[in-house]
């Protein structure tokens, strides 16, 4: 009895990459009647060969059989084309059929009325940092860098008002000061210790001095709000001196302004959120991207949708458009497209689907094709050409700030999220709203340095919440959530990959294709779901 053939692998030994649907699709075909060579030939311009592809491809063979018109002996005619292959062709949408589904490009519907189409762009980039953060790390560099982030979060502290009577630390030594007298100090932290009767001893420094302080073992509240503090931040705190000890009372982060009146715009526009794609990755979830695709082409019955489609007007992809190369260990067993190139290049062909009246911005991520530490700059026009040359793509740095027609939006892809939730007691990573919250009261985006995340540093500390946002949008943690904190709509977007073995052995259990959508003009959220737990 004949070996059966492994058609999979003698595709890949063509340079045909091959989807896991496709993959599991090729399992029920009977190569021995077809010839292998001319089905890699056909297939030969195609960046990645999906299911829909090879129907395509096999109709085709199963027509010419019919008409006569394949020169190949050994092929047998159609009746001999496994059943269950012929039923998926002939039960299904016929290729044109199946192409104007998936490639509608800018056929939409003709009942498809886009309210985007008719509203121009309104986009002011307010802070983006690519080609701003170029140093040589030397010990001034880093000296420098925590200077600027002392002074920038210490003049957010003196906004608030009820600090801004602090001394500085060395006036603090050589002040007269009554025993009592209440105080105010701002400083970075530089250590944190419990001390063995419950109290905490805390190192502060300024640009006069140092200072440790003392949170009694007695003042039991006070002890496990401490507990949230981190080195590197830059806190206010209130006390007094008694015995040349500084008795803590309380402390202030620097936090965000509460936000009471909403911004509304003028015109019946919305937002779409995403990050996490991993084009690239066997996991990616192609259907449900093109199904996504699809909603934002107007292709849907549901008038609803249709009519939230109509107002899209921009699309934030918030990092790791692509799975990237080298990022974790093993990691090429998990990838579809090797080529860091051709991953951008085929990123581009699918962005290539969406409406032109639909502005795409791309903030760049830990997976793609830049610099690691933060703040990353956009990815490289020399990695993804195509993409820069779209005419509505914008590619941004991470993190970026940008104003869409009068509402401001911080855009972080999250990397220093695993941080904080590790670091932060009552925190997860597999909550998103803890991170998102804390770095707003932190006023900072990673606010401990020399963790897992990788900081440059800078002449000025680019990841300081200079501006206060109206939306605050990160991922990174591939699962969605949405929050609001002091009237800033807190959005963690997921993403289109299911979950790989990476992340299952850091317990994190991702929510994919769910795509969420916030209206400009009444700040309605909603979110939409394009993936039920599996792919067609």
């Amino acid at each position: 009895m004949a070996e059966k053939r492994n058609i999979v692998q003698e595709l890949l030994d063509r340079n045909c990459l091959i989807t896991p649907e496709a993959h599991e699709f090729l399992e029920d075909v009977d190569f021995e009647v077809i010839n292998i060579d001319q089905l890699a030939d056909l297939l030969k311009d195609e960046i990645v060969i999906t299911v829909e592809k090879l129907q395509e491809v096999l109709s085709s063979f199963e027509n010419n059989l019919a008409e006569g018109t394949l020169p190949n002996s050994e092929v047998a005619p159609p009746s001999s084309l496994p059943g269950k292959i012929v039923e998926k062709i002939s039960t299904q949408e016929s290729p044109v059929e199946k192409a104007k589904a998936r490639i509608k490009e800018e056929t939409p519907p003709s009942n498809f009325k886009p309210l985007g189409k008719k509203v121009p762009e309104k986009i002011n980039i307010i802070h983006e940092s690519t080609g701003k953060t170029t140093i040589k790390g030397t010990v001034s560099d880093f000296k420098k860098y925590f200077l600027s982030r002392y002074r920038q979060l210490r003049s957010i502290l003196l906004r608030r008002g009820d600090i801004s009577h602090s001394m500085a630390i060395r006036d603090l030594k050589n002040a007269k000061l009554d025993n009592g007298e209440q105080i105010a100090v701002i400083g970075i932290i530089t250590d944190k210790r419990t001390l063995k009767n419950g109290g905490m001893l805390i190192d502060i420094e300024d640009p006069t001095g140092q200072l440790t302080l003392t949170i009694s073992s007695k003042m039991e509240e006070l002890v496990g709000k401490a507990s949230t503090l981190l080195n590197d931040q830059v806190v206010g705190f209130f006390g007094q001196i008694y015995e040349d000890m500084f008795l803590v009372n309380d402390f202030i982060f620097p936090d965000i302004p509460m936000i009471s009146a909403k911004k509304e715009t003028k015109e019946p526009i919305s937002v779409c959120f995403t990050s996490d794609l991993h084009i690239g990755s066997k996991e990616f979830l192609e259907d449900s991207f093109h199904e996504f695709l699809n909603f934002l082409n107007g292709w849907s019955d549901d008038p609803y949708q249709q009519t939230l489609a109509s107002q899209v007007k921009y699309l934030i992809i918030n990092g790791d458009l692509v799975e990237g190369i080298g990022v974790y260990p093993k990691q090429e067993d998990d990838l579809l497209i090797t080529d860091i190139y051709e991953q951008y290049k085929y990123a581009a062909k699918l962005l290539s689907r969406v409406p032109k009246w639909i502005h795409i911005l791309i903030v760049s991520g830990n997976h793609d094709a830049c610099r690691l530490a933060l703040p990353q700059p956009a990815i490289s026009k020399d990695y993804a050409p195509d993409l820069w040359a779209m005419p509505n793509v914008t590619m941004l740095s991470n993190p970026s700030t940008v104003e869409l027609h009068g509402k401001i939006f911080l855009l972080f892809h999250g990397n220093s999220f695993e941080d904080v939730a590790a670091m932060t007691p009552g925190l997860s990573i597999n909550e998103p709203n803890g991170p998102m919250i804390y770095t707003l009261r932190f006023r900072h985006l990673a606010p401990t340095f020399g963790r897992r995340t990788s900081i440059v540093p800078s002449l000025k500390d680019e990841l300081v919440i200079e501006t206060v946002p109206d939306v605050y949008h990160t991922g990174h943690i591939h699962i969605n959530s949405h929050t609001k904190y002091r009237g800033v709509e807190c959005i963690n977007s997921g993403t289109f990959q299911s979950q790989t073995d990476f992340m299952l052995s850091k317990n994190i259990h991702p929510t994919p294709g769910r795509v969420p959508i916030l209206n400009l003009q009444t700040n309605k959220f909603i979110e939409l779901v394009f993936y039920e737990g599996k792919e067609k």
